[in-house]
This record gives C-alpha cells, structure tokens and sequence, in this order.
C-alpha cells in the first residue's frame, strides 16, 4: 500500500467503531472524517473480512458497557462537583 492514494493526501489505516461496521479495518484519506463523511479526496477501501455476526454482537456489547461506564462516571462526577460547590457555599456562609 502506497503512502498516498493517487490525490496526493496521505492515508491513514483505521477500525471503524459505528454499530453496522465494529471492528471493520479500512484505509481513507489522512483527513477522512467519520462523522460527517467526508473523506479529503473520496477515496476509502475496507481493509478486512466482514464480520460475522457474533463478532458484531460482542462489539456492539462491548461499546454500549462502555458508554454505561463512563455515563456513570460522568453521574459520579457531577454529583461530586455538585456536593463540592454546596460544601463551598456553606463555608462562604460561615465565613460572613
């Protein structure tokens, strides 16, 4: 594989982690943006096998235990702020 696809730009081998594609190897342009698909000079190649399903479902699980773990770390965390700012606020109170 060449260091450049014939538009000049760089390439980058990359996994895709979207639901239809989890673990899904291709190469796009260096510049190649996922979310709104664009991809520089329009040139994108799968780099793997298709997954077969149980693949597919492991990943999907994998990914969605991973957003609950940081969607409670994020809960945690704002709860945590949340006590601080009041503890501060009491401070400030006794302080007057």
């Amino acid at each position: 594989m060449a260091a450049n696809f014939a538009c000049g730009l760089p390439i980058a081998r990359r996994t895709s982690w979207t639901n239809e594609n989890p673990g899904h190897k291709f190469v796009a342009s260096k510049f190649y943006n996922y979310e709104i698909g664009q991809r520089g000079c329009n040139t994108f190649e799968w780099h793997d096998e298709d997954i077969v399903h149980w693949q597919k479902d492991v990943t999907s699980m994998l990914e969605a235990e991973k957003h609950s773990i940081l969607k409670s770390r994020l809960v945690s965390e704002s709860y945590e702020k949340d006590r601080l700012v009041e503890e501060l606020e009491k401070m400030k109170k006794k302080s007057l």
